[in-house]
């Protein structure tokens, strides 16, 4: 009889433990869909930040940010505020410094929060925009060990900060669009460098050896290259300008050859937009279709 009674002990036994166990299999899958459609929310919030309010909210919160360090940066380089900034105690330093740091860790605070949602970890990590995003903040980090203001040639690190307008290119996708038009046209607008070089190398020669002994202005080939340059460009600074008719005949024929090569590039670029442009509103037409049907 004990034997019976030790037997039916041990069946009750297996026949609850799997139930627990399924109870306890059915809670980890329920908590781990919570989190996997919370990480999905968030990452489209992120990544289309128009769709949502929350996400409008988040993306104003992030140029409101970027637009603060660059009038802070700016305001910096004020030679008034330069003195005062040199005394750590002064209240115009303090203030400064804390915006800075509200600002950095902001940018600091997105850039793990879109780690963190991301399903593709190691594409996030190759992506140029988030080694941009990695180099804006790093300077303010850099600072906090070394004394930048000791070591002067490390002033230059601040500049960095001055990249974080680039964020606004990922924030719109007008300028996402002129963004792929450039990356899409490297190829052509690679040659037509190339020959402007070329251009800029035999004019700016020429006018050295035509402009030489007469012209003070010139007086070696590098100034002559500085001259085609300037001259292409069609800014025209007037350091540097032909005194003999020789040179002012060749610098008006380059003049006007200057004007046809800035003219190519642009025609390239307007054609490779528009055609970005149309792509762009047939797939956008067709996504709004299959959604409305």
């Amino acid at each position: 009889q004990s034997s019976v009674e030790f037997f039916r002990m041990m069946t009750v036994f297996e026949e609850k433990t799997p139930v627990v166990e399924n109870e306890r299999t059915s809670l980890e899958v329920l908590s781990t869909s919570k989190i996997q459609k919370l990480r999905s929310r968030v990452s489209h919030v992120l990544s289309n930040p128009s769709a949502t309010s929350m996400g409008r909210v988040y993306g104003w919160c992030d140029l409101f940010c970027i637009f603060l360090s660059i009038v802070l940066m700016m305001f910096e380089t004020d030679p008034n505020i330069v003195v005062l900034m040199e005394d750590r105690n002064n209240t115009v330093y303090k203030i400064c410094y804390m915006l800075e740091s509200i600002t950095v860790l902001y940018f600091t605070f997105d850039i793990i929060l879109r780690f963190s949602v991301t399903y593709e970890k190691v594409k996030f990590l190759k992506h140029a925009a988030t080694w941009l995003d990695v180099f804006t903040v790093a300077p303010y980090y850099f600072e906090l060990f070394i004394d930048v203001n000791k070591i002067k040639s490390l002033k230059v690190l601040r500049i960095a900060r001055i990249a974080r307008v680039l964020k606004l290119i990922k924030k719109n996708k007008r300028l996402l669009l002129i963004a792929t038009v450039l990356s899409k046209s490297i190829s052509e607008l690679s040659m037509l460098i190339i020959v402007w070089s070329m251009c800029v190398l035999v004019a700016g020669t020429s006018f050295y050896y035509i402009e030489n002994g007469g012209n003070d202005t010139v007086e070696s080939g590098v100034e002559g290259l500085w001259w085609a340059v300037v001259t292409m460009s069609t800014v025209g600074y007037g350091d540097i300008y032909p005194k003999s008719w020789t040179g002012k005949i060749f610098a008006t024929m380059f003049f006007y050859v200057s004007m046809i090569f800035l003219a190519l590039p642009l025609t390239i670029i307007v054609g490779a937009f528009s055609k970005q442009y149309e792509a762009k509103h047939v797939i956008g037409s067709k996504s709004q279709s299959l959604h409305n049907t």
